[in-house]
């Protein structure tokens, strides 16, 4: 059989763009658990408004870099300290973009987390009062004090439910709405695309 060239560039399907801990190793294990062998996740570093522009610019260095080549872009963060102004223009790149989707969560991605254990509604946030709020119900159902990042806790969290993706989209069926005002997160749709279209590509 003949040699592959050492120049030839891997066609994969999607690259995950993450810019936190807690998206890398959540998303990470979601892609070993459904066996997503032509999916990768990307850490960059947060860069508020120019989300897209920058994470793209991070995505095109990794191609060379890794000789690989993906389709389809997917931009994940969440609120932080985002101003209006810039979220809208993230949303304006991100729609200019034929490949380009955004994943926001709204205050922070632990809106999503907590959906694997409760229902979540559209509500007015303030991001220090939620931040520590999610903290606090988190850590209450993983019976220990929750830790951004954590490798453990994430997964008790993906496996607390029999259908974790099912479970969290369901509990968040509500705020998938992208919304800079109100508690939201569109991950559940997202993923459950991603789940679903696995052995297509």
């Amino acid at each position: 059989m003949a040699r592959q060239s050492k120049s030839k560039v891997k066609q994969l399907k999607n690259l995950l763009i993450v810019d936190g801990e807690t998206e890398e190793v959540y998303f990470k294990n979601i892609l070993q658990r459904y066996k997503m062998s032509a999916k990768d996740v990307k850490r960059v570093t947060p860069s508020g408004g120019q989300a897209v522009s920058f994470g793209m610019s991070e995505a095109n260095s990794f191609e060379t870099a890794m000789r690989k080549q993906y389709s389809n872009y997917y931009i994940i963060i969440d609120r932080d300290n985002i101003s209006r102004a810039e979220f809208e223009h993230i949303q304006r790149e991100a729609n200019q973009r034929q490949n380009v989707e955004l994943i926001f969560s709204n205050v922070a991605f632990e809106v999503w987390l907590l959906a694997h254990y409760q229902n979540m509604t559209a509500r007015p946030v303030d991001a220090d009062t939620d931040n520590a709020r999610y903290r606090r119900v988190l850590s209450n159902y993983l019976d220990a004090p929750y830790k951004k990042g954590d490798s453990v806790q994430l997964d008790k969290i993906i496996s607390s439910a029999e259908h974790h993706i099912d479970t969290a989209f369901s509990n968040t069926s509500t705020i998938q709405a992208l919304d800079y005002d109100n508690q939201c997160t569109n991950v559940g749709p997202f993923l459950r695309q991603l789940v679903a279209n696995r052995y297509l590509f």
